[in-house]
């Protein structure tokens, strides 16, 4: 094993997440109960992001990535869940109002709790890691830390949904994409 990849396997085991066992579940419950499912970020964040939007499509949910040209409009019934490091992407932020003018719920994955994007949030998961703006002592450049750390999380929400039996590994297989 190279020395890099070692030290980034120990920065991701001391981030911490604002995510108790209950909360966890209150996410998965947002996710699943919701009519459908709106996925949004920008950069690397943003394709964080549409790994989750994959494994949730699989789980036979109703999923939009935003910025798709196929992505309707939402509504009260949905949920839009974003990833932003920072909080501030003013692209978000029109997102964000824009859905809750119509009542959709906002769920958001971010490094600071007081960031504007968290400010219009319904539920916020903090992600402590360094973002692009921080200097965390990360050997790792810019938001690298974030975007792995995000990325193990929602990977960690979906096998929680397996164990809770929201889903099962069979469904998971049997919607995976056969146009490869």
């Amino acid at each position: 094993m190279i020395k890099e990849f070692a030290q980034i396997c120990t920065e991701l085991t001391t981030i911490n997440y604002d995510l108790s066992e209950q909360k966890a579940q209150k996410i998965l419950q947002l996710i699943f109960s919701a009519k459908r499912v709106f996925l949004s970020g920008e950069g690397r964040s943003g394709l964080m992001i549409r790994a989750l939007a994959n494994r949730l499509t699989q789980a036979g949910l109703q999923v939009h990535v935003v910025s798709e040209i196929t992505c309707p409009a939402i509504n009260a019934e949905d949920l839009l869940i974003l990833n932003s490091a920072s909080g501030t992407s003013t692209f978000l932020l029109g997102q964000a109002k824009s859905a809750k003018h119509v009542g959709a719920t906002i769920l958001t994955f971010t490094a600071k709790r007081t960031a504007p994007l968290s400010q219009t949030s319904d539920e916020i998961i903090v992600i402590e890691a360094q973002t692009k703006d921080t200097n965390q002592n990360s050997v790792q450049p810019m938001g690298s830390l974030y975007e792995q750390a995000s990325l193990l999380l929602f990977d960690s929400l979906i096998l929680k949904a397996l164990h809770a039996n929201l889903i099962t590994t069979r469904q998971l297989r049997d919607t995976h994409s056969n146009l490869e």
